[in-house]
């Protein structure tokens, strides 16, 4: 099993990296470190009004390039310092790569023969007041082939795990992926927000089989309401520390939870969440 970290200079990425510790030791799986340098964004942000009809002035090209190579030695030292952390934890089979690129592109990319990725909800230029949902995530969730860890700015063990899934639906991607053993086992609640149907019911009777074969101690739950409202109750009133969510199927599907439910779970749960 391999595990894709991206750490970036934000606050989260400690998080990322103690994440990263938990998993490769329960997982026993390597670990490849990346941070991406995007001359392009960066430039871009770099733009500046020179008049009021609107006509804009990019930066010297040596204070770009200048800036460019700051935050590559940054991202450098922040590879290294991941690397001893992880060492220190017992974690040995480690890689570190610095790439440049458009950053989410390049996140696709480089995650691919990955099992598992791992980032923070939220990048480096992200307004923590407002909380909002860093747009690399999104766009690498709905690109990627594989699950997606989004995790919190501080890590806390994993005990107890809620996914939430539709149970209407035949695709459970949340419960395949928790069943393929991309994470370890402990104590899950299977959370299906709606009508109490024999479509539901039966959903979740085979879902908890499928599970308990992988070795989950599982339940399951209907409760009537608005998944939105419900979810992040849930896991606070249960004191949950890591949610599952299936955010993968069919475009339209992908596009329409991204863009809806998973991003406000995000933003409203305060715990790691699984993009499945």
């Amino acid at each position: 099993m391999k595990i894709a970290a991206f750490v970036d200079l934000s606050l989260y990425a400690h998080s990322v990296i103690d994440h990263a510790i938990w998993l490769a030791r329960e997982r026993q799986a390597s670990v490849e470190l990346i941070n991406i340098v995007s001359p392009n964004e960066l430039a871009a942000s770099n733009l500046a009004p020179v008049h009021p009809a609107g006509a804009m002035l990019l930066q010297q090209d040596d204070a770009l390039d200048a800036k460019v190579a700051d935050l590559a030695r940054q991202g450098h030292e922040r590879l290294d310092q991941g690397r001893r952390l992880l060492n220190e934890a017992g974690v040995f089979d480690v890689s570190t790569r610095l790439l440049e690129g458009h950053t989410s592109r390049t996140m696709v990319q480089a995650a691919s023969p990955a099992s598992i990725i791992i980032m923070g909800k939220r990048g480096e230029q992200a307004d923590l007041a407002r909380l909002p949902l860093g747009s690399n995530l999104e766009r690498l969730a709905r690109g990627s082939k594989v699950p997606v860890l989004a995790v919190s700015r501080s890590f806390r063990p994993i005990k107890r795990m809620l996914a939430g899934v539709d149970a209407e639906t035949s695709a459970a991607p949340a419960v395949n992926s928790l069943a393929s053993g991309v994470l370890p086992t402990c104590p899950l609640e299977l959370l299906h927000v709606g009508d109490s149907t024999e479509t539901a019911l039966q959903t979740l009777q085979q879902a908890e089989t499928k599970l308990r074969g992988a070795g989950y101690e599982v339940r399951s739950r209907i409760e009537p309401g608005v998944a939105q409202t419900v979810i992040p109750e849930r896991v606070v009133l249960d004191e949950i520390d890591l949610l599952a969510v299936s955010a993968l199927g069919s475009s339209r599907l992908r596009s329409m939870i991204l863009g809806s439910l998973t991003s406000e779970l995000l933003r409203a749960c305060q715990v790691p969440v699984l993009l499945c």
